[in-house]
């Protein structure tokens, strides 16, 4: 992959983030100061979710994806997507037992206001969705 890609401010969105296994604090941060900006309540949820998600990918997408955060009306969507190496389509649900792994999806979507997963072919694509705070509302 060559590297962590930081785009900034685009037409589609507030940030787009390349990132393989060892550019997981590099996420981490863009997740935050988005997140400080537009829902401070919530930056903890948003970075440990996305952090989620983003090691979902590495694991079973093919060891890197792409996270996109956008702004809606009234949320912001971290979208992380990868090529799904695995070729299966990923189901949020409670690890057996005292299973060790399993719960990333479960907790991204516990910690989120939405959690939609969708698997095109040869893609894996999470969208969070975190309502915007009323003082995050007004901001451009």
């Amino acid at each position: 992959m060559g590297g962590p890609r930081i785009t900034g401010e685009s037409e589609s969105g507030i940030s787009r983030v390349e990132f393989g296994p060892e550019d997981l604090r590099l996420v981490r941060n863009a997740v935050r100061e988005v997140a400080e900006h537009y829902v401070p309540e919530r930056v903890s949820d948003a970075m440990l979710a996305v952090h989620e998600l983003a090691v979902n990918s590495i694991i079973h997408g093919g060891g890197h994806g792409v996270l996109r955060i956008d702004r809606t009306a009234d949320s912001i969507v971290f979208t992380v997507e990868d090529s799904d190496g695995t070729s299966s389509v990923p189901r949020v649900s409670e690890p057996a037992g005292q299973a060790t792994s399993g719960r990333g999806l479960l907790i991204a979507q516990r910690l989120s206001d939405r959690l939609t997963i969708e698997s095109p072919p040869g893609h894996t694509r999470v969208r969070l969705h975190l309502a915007l705070s009323p003082v995050g509302a007004g901001r451009a």
